[in-house]
């Protein structure tokens, strides 16, 4: 099985449903490299229409990869290095068939997820026999646009407090960098 993330800006949704294309933050797009490196995903696309941001995103890697910063933290230069902005999660797909061969597995994620097709522990087996690609989507803003979570093959459970661990509030609001760790753990940690 072979790897890949995509930290999706674009179609998300805001507050109030309506789609949106967010913001780049720097912060997520270092830290979930970093956490697709630790777990051996090949790649991390950055999804954005948005060519300023996709030339932040290029700058940002040179910087840590060629430039100033190589210097200063070659680990994150090792991380970084496997980072890449496309305008569309369809764009994700044709490039991962490219390099691979094959078309991946398309993997939703989401906090509001109502009716997972697939435990964690099930889908962790899954993966252990699956020989293809997979590309794990996590949406930035207030999530993924319904398209996409709809066109994904497969939809995980959200992340959610253990109920037998006392009563919850409901309150589920992680940032994407946490989210991104914990799915990577609950599917590929020992």
């Amino acid at each position: 099985m072979r790897m890949f993330l995509a930290l999706v800006h674009h179609p998300c949704v805001d507050r109030g449903g309506n789609v949106i294309t967010t913001a780049l933050t720097n912060v997520d797009v270092h830290d979930i490299g970093r956490s697709a490196r630790t777990y051996g995903a090949e790649r991390l696309f950055i999804v954005t229409p948005v060519t300023l941001q996709q030339t932040m995103v290029a700058e940002m890697v040179h910087h840590w990869t060629e430039g100033e910063g190589l210097t200063r933290n070659d680990r994150r230069a090792e991380a970084l290095s496997r980072v890449t902005a496309l305008p569309s999660v369809a764009a994700v797909c044709e490039a991962i068939a490219e390099h691979v061969g094959a078309a991946p597995l398309v993997v939703a994620t989401s906090a509001r997820m109502d009716a997972p097709d697939v435990t964690w522990s099930g889908f962790r087996e899954r993966l252990r026999h699956h020989q293809g690609p997979v590309l794990i989507l996590f949406g930035t803003g207030w999530g993924m646009a319904s398209e996409l979570v709809e066109g994904a093959d497969v939809c995980l459970p959200a992340i959610v407090r253990d109920p037998s661990l006392g009563s919850s509030d409901g309150y589920n609001h992680l940032s994407v960098r946490a989210a991104a760790a914990i799915t990577l753990d609950r599917l590929l940690g020992a």
